[in-house]
């Protein structure tokens, strides 16, 4: 919205400067996103009275002109063709600048002299899809008698700057200048004037009557009837200002149109009342397939959620988004049809979104116009039309609808206002605070109740007047403060954040980067890694790929790693943390379920100078996964189960991740069939459900003193089976040791020469150490001792 001060004015008095009147509008609100100043670098600029023009004796398409310029008569040559005697004009005098760094010398043009510029609007800064047709090519023409030698700038309604607000899309109501008169009102004080609406009726009753056929599609509507206009140029101030707005006149007719609705936020249309083949106005969805021709003329097949104007057969006009090609005003309207309405909002947003047709009318339709406006809008222009057109307004209006303009009613405190901005405010400053806003206050004691007129109806709740006493009575007056509530609870991460924060930023030291991917899948990939056949399904898909919602989360990081190795990136290391979604029926709230996933591919900690790196193998991800569980605190619960249930994993590379009793997860290298699929070498994946970690509360940390005595270890190789979990020989080493048994380690497991095939010979080493004293080669042997015959009497044997 570009709001220009110049005709501002008119609703407010202005007594400050264009940059005070930004800075606080922007500190209250609604930023101020630029200036358009066009003033600035203009200089000499005069009004001139051309006395006499003649043919240039050397040159067809100049013209030499006597201008009288205040002080003296010039000679300038003139190239324009609509340059006229007994005209006035804008000059830039010699010595004078014009935007884009131009000045203006004394020149001789083909042998004549010129001392000046005879200028068009482009030349003063207009930008040209703005000039009027009739300017477009050629210098500006004064339409009434100017003094010469004035000041041109305000003549021509140019001694002005302009700010174009950038709104948020609650703020529909600085969508006019009435509203930003209101706004200014608010932070600098004064009082708003309405513009003139004072017309005389003829006696000659509007003959055209309205049904609102549907009133979801519209609300209220209503219209006048304007006849013997006579179609012609907007006054110099309208079309001044409309081109300030960033809107190009037309003619008088539409440019009042345009012009109402920058005063009020109120669209209006121009029918012709001649052409629109009926004497009623019926409005209603219009019918799936109907067809119509807009202004554009384009052929449009509507929709039924469409509003249509109709002439009670065919749609004369789309409603709030564009008029019909044959019901429009052009230089042969004499009569004229105004409306004014409230549509559905919902309706219009729909239709020009797809339609791609959006404009000045559409978007203030889009948010709800205010009600308060609709009618004061509708008699605004047939004043004007009165005033510039020389119409004569039909008496009453004809309206089908109800036009609530009651407002709504919120109810606060001042207690409830302080606690929430940090202040002390009386009840009074409240009170002035709003009235400032236009905001009727009803006081009882320390209670407030605030009637909301329609154009503010973005304000529904005591939150919304809390924030508007902060904006008004400043931002930068608000003090530091905590809020005043019984109990303030301090900023910090919860629990979970906490342990989050340790996952990722473990993960992320041992070389993996974080991936974030879509919660949707195809069907397909939604029964992968998992045990669920099929998740839930989305009711209006983007498309295939993205039709279901996730079980899991390793699909999407294989689809990473599958994209990255084909950019030659083949040592690749991801996790992501994410939801999946497990489905009770397509008609119930799925269960959300946090999951941390991964995936290592190629070879992590390569160093070439070394020749040394980690290979992506089971092992590789279970000593990730081991690092953050040790960090969690919880590395001694966790327990790895060897599974084959996952038809994507390698059956004897696989392993379920067991939290006490409960299973949480599992990591393994994927199968080497699935591996060929995708193009993929060697690829470990893990899946943890981070709900059940995050639940297992951390305990305390305990420090104990570093011993004093040496430890001393003793290294034994047992023959096992091959599918004896080497955690068995442990929980046997450690039931069976009395004392100062430390660590058990396993350093080494062989199969191959010297051992059966069904055998493997695992090398532990265990260390002993007394906290007391020296440990004695006599002493650990007595300990030592029930170790190995333990492990005997489990039928392990011990090799030399």
């Amino acid at each position: 919205m570009r709001v220009s001060k110049e005709w501002l004015n008119d609703f407010i008095e202005i007594k400050t400067d264009i940059n005070e009147l930004s800075e606080k509008i922007t500190r209250g609100g609604i930023e101020v996103d630029d200036i358009i100043d066009y003033t600035a670098d203009i200089k000499k600029l005069v009004v001139g009275y051309v006395e006499e023009v003649s043919q240039h004796p050397n040159a067809d398409k100049l013209n030499i002109c006597r201008v009288n310029t205040g002080e003296e008569v010039k000679q300038i040559v003139c190239g324009a063709e609509n340059v006229r005697a007994d005209t006035y004009v804008i000059v830039c005098q010699v010595g004078g600048r014009l935007p884009g760094g131009i000045k203006i010398k004394k020149a001789k043009l083909r042998g004549e002299v010129s001392e000046g510029m005879i200028c068009s609007l482009d030349e003063i800064g207009i930008p040209g899809e703005y000039v009027p047709k009739e300017y477009q090519d050629g210098i500006f023409i004064f339409q009434d008698e100017q003094e010469a030698g004035a000041d041109a700038l305000p003549a021509v309604y140019l001694d002005d700057q302009v700010m174009e607000f950038d709104l948020t899309p609650n703020r529909k109501d600085a969508l006019s200048m009435i509203g930003a008169a209101y706004e200014t009102k608010a932070l600098f004080g004064g009082a708003v004037k309405r513009p003139d609406v004072g017309f005389v009726e003829v006696d000659d009753p509007v003959d055209v009557t309205v049904v609102n056929a549907d009133s979801e599609a519209v609300p209220y509507y209503s219209l006048r009837v304007v006849k013997d206009v006579k179609i012609g140029p907007a006054p110099t101030w309208m079309q001044i200002r409309l081109i300030k707005a960033g809107i190009r006149p037309i003619n008088n007719v539409v440019d009042i149109s345009n012009y109402v609705l920058l005063e009020y936020g109120q669209p209006l249309h121009m029918f012709d009342y001649d052409q629109i083949g009926s004497s009623e106005i019926v409005t209603r969805f219009a019918e799936e397939g109907e067809k119509m021709t807009t202004l554009d003329d384009k052929e449009r097949s509507l929709k039924s959620s469409d509003v249509v104007i109709t002439n009670g057969k065919e749609p004369i006009a789309l409603a709030g988004v564009m008029g019909g090609d044959f019901s429009e005003v052009t230089d042969e309207t004499k009569n004229v049809v105004i409306e004014s309405a409230a549509f559905n909002p919902v309706s219009i947003r729909k239709t020009s979104g797809r339609l791609n047709l959006r404009s000045e009318a559409s978007s203030r339709f889009e948010k709800g116009v205010s009600h308060e406006f609709v009618l004061p809008a509708l008699e605004r222009a047939a004043y004007l039309l009165e005033k510039y057109a020389g119409g004569k307004v039909s008496s009453g209006y004809n309206a089908d609808g109800e036009l609530d303009t009651s407002g709504s009613v919120i109810k606060t405190s001042r207690d409830f206002i302080n606690n929430r901005l940090g202040m002390t405010l009386e009840t009074a400053e409240i009170e002035e605070t709003l009235s400032k806003l236009g905001l009727e206050t009803t006081v009882n004691e320390d209670e407030l109740e605030i009637n909301i007129p329609s154009r503010r109806d973005d304000l529904q709740i005591a939150e919304d007047i809390t924030e508007e006493v902060a904006r008004i009575y400043g931002y930068d007056a608000l003090p530091t403060s905590l809020p005043r509530f019984e109990n303030i609870t301090p900023g910090k991460l919860t629990d979970e954040q906490s342990k989050l924060r340790i996952i990722r930023h473990q993960l992320e030291a041992l070389g993996l980067s974080q991936s974030i991917n879509y919660a949707l899948t195809s069907k397909e990939k939604a029964a992968q890694f998992t045990d669920r056949t099929e998740g839930l399904k989305l009711l209006m898909p983007m498309s295939e790929d993205r039709a279901v919602l996730r079980n899991s989360l390793i699909p999407h990081l294989v689809d990473n790693v599958v994209y990255n190795n084909s950019r030659q990136q083949k040592d690749v290391q991801l996790f992501e943390v994410g939801r999946i979604f497990i489905s009770k029926g397509q008609d119930t709230q799925p269960d959300e379920v946090e999951k941390l996933g991964g995936i290592i591919t190629g070879q992590m900690n390569r160093t070439d100078w070394l020749g040394s790196h980690v290979p992506a193998d089971f092992y590789a991800a279970k000593g990730i996964l081991d690092s953050v569980f040790e960090k969690l605190g919880i590395l001694d619960n966790i327990n790895y189960i060897p599974v084959e249930g996952y038809p994507e994993m390698h059956p004897g590379r696989t392993a379920e991740i067991a939290l006490g009793e409960s299973r949480v997860g599992f990591v393994g290298e994927l199968h080497p069939k699935y591996e060929k699929d995708h193009d993929l070498n060697q690829t470990v994946v893990f899946e943890v459900n981070l709900d059940e970690l995050l639940d297992v509360k951390l305990g305390s940390i305990e420090y104990e003193v570093l011993p004093k005595y040496p430890s001393i270890s003793r290294d034994i190789a047992l023959v096992a089976g091959r599918d004896v979990p080497v955690s068995t020989l442990v929980d046997i080493i450690e039931g069976a040791a009395k004392k100062y048994l430390v660590d058990v380690y396993v350093f080494d497991v062989y199969d191959g020469e010297h051992i059966e095939d069904d055998k493997k010979s695992v090398a532990i080493r265990l260390t002993y150490l007394n906290k007391e004293e020296t440990l004695t080669d006599e002493a650990v042997e007595d300990i030592h001792q029930p170790v190995l015959e333990a492990l005997k009497v489990e039928g392990f044997v011990l090799r030399g």
